[in-house]
This record gives C-alpha cells, structure tokens and sequence, in this order.
C-alpha cells in the first residue's frame, strides 16, 4: 500500500525492472553467496520472565536453489524532501520529525496505533528485521518461513535475514518477533548487514564492556556501531545493550546507516554529540563540596548518583565500603532503607500494567480471606491506601512478617489501628503494611517482585539490585552498614537475605530491605524522572507515573504531599518542587529525589553519618549533598 505521498512519487519516478534491475540483482547474488562466520549470543525469550536464550546463528549465505525466495522487485532510493514530510508524524517533536517521515515515507516503519508515530515505544525483532529488509531494496517472496512464530506480515522479511545471515532465530524454529530488540542485538543485526553489503566492519574502537553486560556475540558489533556514530545521541553514561531501542532511535539509526546511500537521508538534520552534563563538567567541584559534607556529618561511606533532564549522567563516592579496609566505589552495594518502598511502588505500577492487580480492590482478594478492618467492615484495606500509609494497619515489629502471620493479622481487629482506611486524616507512616503490600503484590502475580523488576526494569537498565540481597550478582560487593563509629549490621547478615521458600511466603525485606548502588538507584529514578521513559524508550506507561505521582490535596504532618508512595513538597533545594523519598535504617541515612518539570535527580545512599534533619524533615548529610547537586545541574 504506502502513503498517497509515496504512491504518487513511486509513480512519478517508475519501477527499476528490465535490464538495468537485472543486472543489479545478479551483482547482489553474488554478494549474497560469500559466506559470513557469526558468533553466538544471548537474547531474551518470547514470554515475560523467560531467561535469555542462545541465538541461532544466522545462515551463512542464501540458498542455492532459488526455490524459497522469488524476487518481487528492487527498489530504488528516490522521492523528495516534499513528497517526505507530507508523511504526517506530528506525534514527533519538531527536531525529529523530518527523520520519522523518513522513515514512514520509506516504509521502514509502519504508523504505530492511532496513526501516532509513537516514537518512544520500543522496536521488536521482526520490525527492525522488515526495517532492515526495506533498506536493503531487495523484495523478495517466500512461500513458507522456517519460524511458525512468525506472522505472514514479516515471514518475506525474516526469511531473507535468515537467509543472507543477518539474523537467525532465538531456538530451532523459534524467532520470538515480539520481543523489543536490544540495543546489543540490533548492533549485530546492523554489523551483519553492513558485511552483506559488502561494507568495511572494522572498528578503531575496542571498549572494555566490564562494567555492562554485553553477550559475546555483541561486543564487536556494539564497538562498531559506536565507532560510526550510529547511536550518536543515544547514549549518555553508558551503552545499555540490554536496553530496547525506540521507533524513533532506530529511525535515527538507519537514517545515519544511510546518508551516502540515500538522498534524502543525507539531507536529514540528525542529533549529534553526547548531551551536556553540568555534573561532569563541575564534577571536581561537586566531588570537593560531597566530601566535605560527609566529614561534616561524620559519615563513613556515601555513593551519590545524579540524573539530568531524564538521563543518569554522573556519579560520585567517598570514603569506605568497609571501614578502614575497602575503599568505596560506585559499584558497592548498600541496603537502600526505606526507599525500598519506592521499588515496592513500582513493582505495583508495573503489575497494573499488566492487568494483575487493582489499586483500588480489597486485598482481601489476592489473599482469599476477609481482610477487613471489623471496625469499619465497609471500607476495603487497597493497595492504594498502602501506598500513601494510610491503611490503618497495625504497624507494630512484633507482628509476624510471615504469610500466616500477616494472614491472621488481616482478619483480626487487634491487626488494626483506629480509623477509616484511606483518610488522610490517619495517615501513619507504616513498615509492616509495606511489607504486607510486597506479599500481596506476590500472591496476586505469583512471581518474586525481584522477578518483577529484573524482567521489566532492572535487565534493561543494567542494574544488580535485590530485596533479597543475597541473590545479587555480586554480592561481594555489599557493604556493611555503620551506626556512626559501630557496626550496624554485618555484611554477611545482610548476604544471608535469600530468595524466600516461594511469592508471598514472607514481607521482611519489602519495607527496607532493597539493595543497591546509588547508580543502579537512579536508574530506577530516570525512570520516574523521565514518565516512564528512559534514554528515549518507553519502559512504563506514562500513567504509571502519573499515578505514582498523584499526591494528596492536604500536607501530612512533616509538611509534604504523599503520593504513591513517594512525598512532594514545592520550593525545596532550589527547585520548583521535588519528589522524594527518605530512608535510614541500622545507620543508613538515604534519599532520592527529582524534579518532575526538568527531569533532574539525585540519589544518595550513606552509612555512619549522625541523623540530623534538616528544614524539610530530611536527613541534613542527604539534603545538603542533594542541594549542592541540584545548584550545579540548573
């Protein structure tokens, strides 16, 4: 079909067949049978939770006989920028939109729902596949595809990248083409389609991937793609090749991919150079005013990360991991406190997404009894009402945390606090019922939470962090934590929070429990901080946030604003308003924040410093490093 625009262009400019398109395709055959060696790799299942599987190589060169791809036609780059841009992306921001008409004029990507152009939403493997076979002006026909699972709109597609060796299946028969493409995969996917162009794969790069997890296959190709500037305007901290790529990044990509070979390509103004970081540029200076701050309050190790306009972009630490012994680094892990309770919000978010719970339901529901208050048996205790600490559930650390404990305590009027679930009136800041919340959150999806983020936000991101702290990849990196000159807890107590006995089984860990960098927090954060989105790709509903977000109409007791289950509080640290969120615990004194109109953030986990608080009832040695932070990314 195609749009008016290109169908009239078409029709103008003609079909390339006869002679000349003959001998165009009889050099491509040729090119098509040199064979090309390719490395295996990981990639993701077909289904939520699947754990990565080996790629299939690709076939190493097309099939001989002719007989599963018939040529159709070879398709000739031209058209005009007018013709392009009466292509309708005005979905897309006014500086990328010539690159997504591009892209739709070209028909290497289809309108996505509503006829937006969606461009945050992420790419899957049989889109960048059909993108990659419109790109190559070879259309072909197949009469069956060697993947079942794949739907006829891309089979012809699919069976040529299979064919040519540009991409083979995730298992025999297996193709997965629903599942968003990684920013690894599709290097490979674009390294493999350069050798079959006959192009130069060689890279001047050849970046050490220690700190990221990048499967063998993908190495060479990542360095190759950063080498040409494919992903120029992509990546910020780091390359993130778990991390899905966007409608319009890819737009990007292959418009760069292109510009010697396409005219109109050529003509594109594409984003280029990696985005400013005040952080980095005053890093020096902010690294001298966070040391400061940590001798002042007499803290033994403090890791600081920070977010600008959506992107983490910096980070910093000082003093010790173990005190004495281990200095501290970015990579060390430290128990997060109660911003434990800002992961446990997500986890909620996500599994709304998908349909697993209802923040307003009795959570009676996910446990199969009567889980009301007897004193006010028509007034459900919700997810909601947990979330913004006001359940009215007892909130006590001699109740069990165990799933029969909980169980009686949610059918039991000793279980509860006076007042209505869910009046503001009664709010109580409330552990226990966050570690009830974390339970029931299991029980109704039946996955570990840790589970839950791992497949939607931590592996994408590439973040190591657990509620329980002993599944970690590293746990030789936890951290102890210091109640000012003591101990507070032991590293090896901390290391011995394992994977409990089965989803729900106990609330121990929900509640502060959460382990992590401070980088591997603010990517949590940018996601908050970016509506859902992180480094230009959409990994949450923008109305997750938007609902995480919603906060009370009236101040609680400390001055701020609960949301769900962060706080807001306005005119704070030199920003119009900030969300945020507090933790300590055992000597930990932490805090995350971000400015929801710039999408700048800061993130600082600390051990032994003493327990002031400043102004806004926040610990002083987070709020001054946090403010330093802020003045300095303005």
């Amino acid at each position: 079909m195609g749009h008016p625009a290109q169908r009239q262009e078409r029709e103008h400019m003609g079909k390339c067949w006869a002679a000349g398109a003959l001998l165009a395709f009889s050099l491509m055959w040729v090119m098509l049978l040199s064979p090309l060696a390719w490395a295996s790799g990981r990639m993701p299942g077909d289904t939520a939770g699947e754990s990565l599987t080996e790629e299939r190589p690709p076939a190493a060169e097309i099939r001989g006989d002719g007989d599963d791809l018939v040529l159709v036609e070879i398709v000739e780059f031209a058209g005009s920028l007018e013709a392009m841009r009466a292509v309708m992306a005005e979905d897309v921001p006014a500086e990328d939109r010539d690159v997504a008409c591009w892209a739709l004029y070209r028909e290497l990507l289809s309108p996505g729902e509503n006829g937006n152009f969606d461009g945050e939403e992420p790419v899957s493997r049989a889109e960048a596949i059909q993108a990659l076979y419109q790109l190559s002006g070879i259309l072909v026909r197949v009469d069956a595809c060697s993947y079942p699972d794949v739907p006829e709109e891309y089979q012809d597609a699919v069976a040529w990248a299979d064919s040519v060796g540009v991409s083979g299946g995730i298992s025999e028969g297996r193709f997965a083409p629903f599942i968003p493409v990684t920013r690894g995969q599709l290097a490979a996917m674009l390294h493999r389609f350069a050798a079959w162009r006959g192009e130069d794969r060689a890279s001047r790069l050849a970046l050490s991937w220690d700190d990221e997890e990048v499967s063998s296959y993908a190495e060479e190709a990542l360095n190759w793609v950063l080498d040409q500037g494919l992903y120029e305007g992509m990546t910020c901290w780091g390359a993130y090749p778990q991390l899905p790529v966007s409608r319009l990044q890819l737009a990007g990509i292959l418009a760069r991919l292109q510009k010697d070979r396409d005219p109109l390509a050529a003509e594109i103004t594409l984003q280029s150079g990696e985005p400013v970081s005040r952080s980095r540029q005053n890093h020096e200076e902010l690294a001298a005013v966070i040391q400061a701050a940590s001798r002042r309050y007499g803290a033994v190790g403090v890791q600081v990360a920070v977010i600008e306009e959506g992107s983490v972009t910096d980070a910093y630490h000082c003093g010790w991991a173990e005190k004495g012994a281990v200095p501290m680094t970015d990579q060390h892990k430290m128990r997060t406190a109660s911003l434990s309770k800002v992961a446990v919000g997500l986890s909620a978010a996500l599994l709304r997404e998908e349909g697993m719970v209802d923040y307003n339901a009795d959570i009676g529901e996910y446990w199969g009894k009567n889980a009301r208050n007897p004193r006010h048996p028509d007034t459900p205790v919700t997810i909601a009402s947990i979330l913004t600490h006001t359940s009215t559930l007892l909130n006590s650390e001699n109740i069990s945390w165990d799933y029969e404990g909980v169980r009686a305590q949610l059918g039991s009027a000793a279980g509860y606090g006076g007042g209505t679930p869910g009046k503001l009136k009664n709010w109580s800041y409330n552990n226990h019922a966050f570690g009830i919340l974390g339970q029931t959150l299991e029980l109704a999806s039946g996955r570990f939470l840790d589970d839950i983020l791992e497949e939607r936000l931590l592996r994408p991101l590439g973040a190591d962090c657990a509620f329980a702290a002993g599944e970690l990849e590293q746990t030789e990196l936890i951290t102890p934590i210091y109640r000012t000159a003591s101990l507070g807890r032991s590293a090896s107590s901390l290391r011995s929070a394992h994977r409990w006995s089965a989803p729900g089984a106990t609330g121990r860990q929900f509640a502060g429990g959460f382990t992590s960098s401070a980088l591997d927090m603010a990517k949590l954060t940018a996601v908050l901080a970016g509506d859902g989105c992180f480094e230009g790709v959409r990994l949450m509903e923008a109305e997750s946030v938007k609902l995480m977000e919603s906060h009370s109409a009236s101040a609680i007791p400390e001055g701020s604003y609960q949301a769900m289950p962060m706080r807001y509080r306005s005119d704070i640290y030199g920003r119009q308003g900030l969300y945020y969120h507090t933790g300590s615990a055992y000597g930990a004194y932490n805090l995350l924040s971000y400015d929801p109109s710039t999408g700048d953030g800061v993130v600082v986990l600390t051990m032994g410093a003493n327990g002031f608080k400043d102004n806004y009832a926040i610990y002083a040695v987070c709020g001054e490093i946090s403010k330093a932070v802020y003045d300095a990314i303005k």
